[in-house]
């Protein structure tokens, strides 16, 4: 790797660390003043940032400050003692959340083979719809906040998702097999230019799950291509999600189109992107703003 790519990447800006930790901004600078807590390096042009230790750092800090730990005593502490006391405590929330840490310090690493050990672990005690639902997309939503900041490799981010879609993939096909039809078919796809399916394989999931018809057409898939599969097999439901589409992309005019090409069938849509604006749903729509949403649709179905 270059010098220079090597000393850019993974840099953090305080209001980085404060999005990833919850610790705010004029916080860490207190710490930083007074116990000497998360200093900064700068940049030849003299511009702070925190490095990928520091923000490891961070993350322990505002777990055991979180738990009830003074700063006064943490930052006394070294690394081993503090993942020592990390180790001890037995609260349900704080051993999640320190999971979740430990998840973002092994990409930030590129660590994929203790990821993997991390997500198996979780599966084998909890199984694959507790680690999606409670580990796996508190996970992601610290990983997407980085990938909007530019804060984190293209590289680090296919090579956990692919992780995570394995698994997923593979309670897929764990999944006793369809008896027929079991239940109403739901067309799911994602717009053109939308590529990150995690989300779009877990509803696939779900629907198996939950004995629904699942026709997965999946990410990157053109309307005419999803208009095609819908005037073919007729399914009673669509759904879709928006999150990361290029910023030209207009939602308002594709969901006006996207309820034309399904007219007869309930469209249910959800993604960051309903929450980030605000649209008025066709006729046809139902938006769905979160992962308790989604799943109390489809079970009424």
């Amino acid at each position: 790797m270059p010098e220079t790519l090597r000393a850019e990447m993974n840099r953090f800006s305080i209001k980085d660390i404060e999005n990833l930790t919850g610790i705010k901004a004029h916080t860490i600078r207190i710490w930083e003043q007074r116990y000497g807590i998360l200093q900064p390096k700068r940049t030849p042009t003299n511009i702070r940032y925190y490095d990928a230790d520091d923000l490891k750092l961070a993350l322990r800090v505002a777990l055991l400050n979180s738990y009830g730990y003074k700063i006064s005593r943490i930052h006394q502490m070294n690394h081993d003692e503090m993942n020592s006391l990390i180790g001890k405590v037995g609260d349900k929330d704080f051993r999640l959340q320190a999971l979740v840490n430990e998840l973002l310090e092994a990409t930030l690493e590129l660590n994929i083979d203790l990821f993997e050990q991390l997500i198996d672990q979780y599966i084998r005690r909890n199984g694959v719809e507790a680690a999606v639902e409670q580990l796996i997309f508190q996970f992601l939503e610290k990983i997407g906040l980085m990938w909007l900041s530019d804060r984190i490799y293209p590289a680090q981010e296919h090579l956990i998702s692919n992780v995570i879609y394995r698994k997923i993939a593979v309670a897929i096909e764990g999944l006793p097999p369809k008896q027929g039809d079991e239940g109403p078919s739901i067309l799911l796809f994602l717009p053109e230019g939308e590529i990150h399916d995690l989300g779009l394989l877990y509803v696939h999931y779900l629907l198996r799950k939950y004995h629904k018809n699942p026709i997965y057409l999946g990410p990157n898939s053109p309307l005419k291509e999803a208009a095609y599969v819908f005037h073919s097999l007729r399914p009673r439901f669509v759904y879709l999600h928006l999150t990361s589409i290029a910023e030209e992309f207009d939602a308002v005019r594709y969901l006006q189109k996207v309820s034309r090409q399904f007219e007869g069938a309930t469209v249910f849509v959800s993604g960051s992107m309903l929450r980030a604006k605000k649209f008025q749903p066709p006729a046809n729509m139902i938006f769905l703003y979160n992962l308790t949403e989604v799943k109390d649709a489809f079970l009424a179905l």
